[in-house]
């Protein structure tokens, strides 16, 4: 009896500190009059399947879903450990059969603004959007087969939830013989601020502040570092290095290392993000960058962004007044023994007239398998206007 009671006690202290902590982080401020121009966040929480086999789905679907919501340049997602620990601590039951109203419970206590939670039954995943603790929208699909990718199936999930529009192109869809178009690539300015990672060689600091990392809350330019220090660089961390760190008898120059650790490649994954580039919505534009992989897939993201501030944007910031709208994705590419080139042409736009997309991030992002990736010469470039 009396270790149950000690059991008990610990139990709602560790729930009262959670809530404690997620209440006083920057990136979980609910949206009150006093909070206004604060950001917003958001979470992904644990699916439910009905049986084992829709569980493993479901624990699929949810890693799918939560990568896919780095959707603005002003909404932090709490980690999906953050999530898990409320639940624990809340000793709630998260399976079946399954209590829905603990959802809203959960959301509370996270004190997030948004949430998404899913159900998977058979191959059937059903979406559910929370504001707050209320329930704004749901929407559901079937999961192709496992020799088929989920990943058009999740993203029209995401559009039809919260219309963000996706569009994939690969290296091959990039028209590289087309020597009109190689010309005026390789005429054209860069339109990447610090694409050659040569900044931080120049400034006192030795920061790359055109380049921005993110780590589930943590925000953090990478640093310049010799190459006998990037040979030391901790896990989840990210640096400027000279690029015989990456490739011994390759080019010279600098480049992005980006080193991820064994929990975070399985969980939030690492991401570094170029600054804002504007761009003109509906004109054509060439990608490139050169990367090498000891191990960690790699995702990279053209993400494009219109001008639409909204009850949590301040007028003082530009940056939370715009919000993602359309998301170039080249297919994920694998550990490599070199440099490796990936190219793409694309098109920023998004449906209607309401909304033009005016500024692009690029984003890589490494997951799944622990290790270094690093990126040298990316370039975004103006190729031609539409017809």
């Amino acid at each position: 009896m009396h270790k149950t009671i000690q059991h008990s006690i610990k139990t709602l202290l560790l729930a009262v500190l959670l809530v404690l902590v997620v209440a006083v982080s920057p990136d979980n401020t609910q949206a009150s009059p006093a909070n206004r121009n604060k950001e917003p966040s958001f979470a992904v929480l644990p699916f439910i399947g009905h049986d084992a086999a829709a569980q493993r789905l479901a624990r699929r679907m949810r890693f799918a879903v939560a990568k896919k919501m780095s959707r603005n340049g002003h909404v932090k997602r709490i980690s999906d450990h953050n999530v898990n620990m409320m639940i624990s601590a809340l000793q709630l039951s998260w399976s079946e059969p399954f209590d829905k109203s603990q959802v809203a419970q959960v959301v509370k206590a996270l004190g997030v603004d948004e949430a998404i939670m899913g159900y998977v039954q058979g191959r059937k995943l059903t979406l559910v959007l929370y504001k707050g603790p209320t329930i704004a929208k749901s929407c559901s699909a079937v999961i192709p087969g496992s020799a088929t990718s989920p990943r058009l199936t999740v993203e029209g999930l995401l559009t039809r939830l919260d219309e963000v529009q996706f569009h994939h192109v690969s290296s091959q869809q990039a028209d590289i013989h087309n020597p009109v178009l190689a010309a005026r690539f390789k005429q054209r300015p860069n339109l990447v601020s610090d694409g050659s990672f040569t900044a931080a060689a120049h400034t006192p600091s030795h920061l790359a502040k055109m380049w921005e990392g993110f780590l589930a809350a943590r925000v953090f330019h990478p640093k310049l570092l010799s190459a006998a220090a990037a040979r030391h660089l901790p896990n989840n961390a990210i640096a400027i290095v000279p690029t015989s760190v990456a490739v011994p008898h390759g080019p010279r120059g600098y480049c992005l290392m980006m080193h991820v650790g064994p929990g975070v490649a399985v969980n939030n994954g690492l991401a570094v993000e170029s600054y804002w580039i504007p761009v003109h919505n509906g004109w054509h534009y060439r990608f490139s960058c050169w990367y090498h992989s000891t191990a960690p897939r790699v995702r990279i993201f053209l993400k494009g962004f219109a001008y639409q501030p909204d009850q949590f944007s301040n007028s003082k910031s530009l940056a939370s007044q715009r919000f993602e709208r359309y998301r170039a994705e080249l297919l994920p590419v694998v550990g490599n023994r070199g440099w490796n080139r990936e190219v793409m042409d694309f098109t920023p736009s998004t449906e209607g007239k309401k909304h033009h997309i005016h500024w692009m991030r690029i984003d890589f992002f490494i997951y799944l398998q622990p290790g270094e990736a690093f990126f040298r010469d990316v370039q975004l470039k103006y190729i031609g206007r539409p017809r």
